[in-house]
């Protein structure tokens, strides 16, 4: 029993899968233009760790994509950027050892740029279902202004974690944006409604597709294609052309400049706003290197216990470690389960009770075995080596019912 707090737990071995994602973070309110200039240094970079020849793919992805398209990327704005980073088979080192030599590397090399490396690929992603990180804290609540600094103190306490790395806030709050003001009054005076007027706005920064779309259909190829009607790019520079925009509507007889009706203030919102179970949440999100999940785990809950959370706030640990608890649980109820049938059927065949109880004591000598191979070997309690602890007591049982039976 006093090896069981030296041994790891993790829900699965870590595997050297071969890929790399670099998921990058620029300060909010950067244009893609920067962005871009950026990811073209962090590749350099990149391949200034990684040999090139132990290279053997390396995409970018950077920015949003409107509408739709954005709910399938990472990414919150122009200044969010991930790098899969595929190695070649033959490499000198695995990809774990390069990920921890990638991190010191560009933090030193990008100060003020938010970098976190993850690798494992389609299965750890998996066993995280979905979730960058291994470790996910969420501070769920109502209003973000309250939700942010519980997860503002959340990531200080945990990236002062030995194995805690990559230690970031999913959600900023300091996306810069315009608001627009609209005098309702003057706008009625001028035959313009509310609803009109954001139509015009929107035409002119994105496209009338989004509130009217229509389709047109080629009878060439036989596909649908969205037709709407919006500005060049060129079209709004800067604040003052994106106030001379002319505002039309059914009531009124000439267009009317947005600046004539409508005041502009400049702020920062959320870049983007998540839910669970409706509620809204902030993730923290962090890495683990160097430690197992099950050791850093509860590191981190020991470290946010005391954080003082108002009423109708909470934090919650996700995410993988959530999972792998919840599966040992299954596992050890689903094991005592089975020795217990056992232990039925084995009295039924040899017709005593104490027969059964001589054989079930072997299962415990057979685990000593198991505890000290694991501390001796490094390896950590996860599903693999829980079906293994499951063949030796089967193993064990079954021999001591030959000596029982032969004796």
């Amino acid at each position: 029993l006093a090896l069981v707090p030296l041994i790891g737990q993790e829900l699965f071995p870590q595997v050297d899968a071969g890929p790399i994602t670099l998921r990058v973070r620029a300060p909010s309110g950067l244009r893609i233009e920067k962005t871009e200039e950026l990811v073209a240094e962090v590749e350099k970079a990149i391949r200034e760790v990684i040999p090139p020849a132990e290279i053997k793919k390396l995409i970018s992805n950077i920015g949003v994509l409107l509408d739709w398209p954005a709910a399938y990327t990472p990414n919150s704005g122009a200044m969010d950027a991930f790098i899969n980073v595929q190695l070649a088979d033959e490499r000198a080192r695995s990809s774990q050892e390069y990920a921890e030599a990638l991190r010191p590397a560009l933090n030193r090399r990008f100060p003020g740029v938010e970098f976190a490396v993850d690798t494992g690929g389609m299965i750890t992603a998996a066993l995280n279902f979905g979730l960058p990180s291994p470790i996910n804290i969420q501070v769920e609540g109502r209003r973000l202004e309250v939700s942010y600094p519980i997860a503002e103190e959340v990531r200080r306490r945990v990236a002062a974690i030995p194995g805690a790395v990559d230690v970031r806030i999913q959600q900023r709050q300091d996306f810069p944006q315009i608001k627009i003001n609209v005098d309702r009054i003057k706008a009625a005076y001028l035959g313009l409604t509310n609803e009109e007027v954001v139509k015009n706005i929107v035409t002119a920064l994105n496209s009338s597709v989004n509130f009217a779309p229509s389709f047109w259909f080629d009878h060439r190829n036989g596909n649908h294609y969205f037709l709407g009607a919006q500005y060049s790019e060129e079209a709004i520079r800067d604040l003052e052309t994106l106030k001379n925009i002319p505002l039309t509507g059914i009531n009124n007889g000439s267009p009317v400049l947005l600046r004539n009706i409508a005041t502009f203030e400049r702020a920062v919102a959320p870049a983007e706003v998540n839910h669970v179970n409706i509620t809204r949440v902030i993730d923290v999100y962090a890495n683990v290197t160097g430690r197992d999940i099950g050791s850093v785990a509860a590191d981190v809950e020991r470290a946010i216990a005391d954080i003082d959370v108002p009423p109708g706030y909470a934090v919650r640990t996700r995410g993988e470690v959530a999972s792998m608890r919840e599966s040992f649980a299954d596992m050890g109820f689903g094991l005592l389960l089975a020795i217990s049938l056992l232990y039925l059927v084995m009295v039924v065949q040899f017709r005593s009770f104490r027969d059964p109880l001589i054989i079930m004591a072997a299962a415990p000598l057979g685990l000593i075995g198991v505890l000290w191979m694991l501390t001796g070997t490094g390896t950590t309690l996860n599903i693999q080596s829980f079906m293994g602890i499951i063949m030796v007591v089967g193993i064990a049982v079954s021999y001591s019912v030959l000596l029982v039976d032969l004796a």
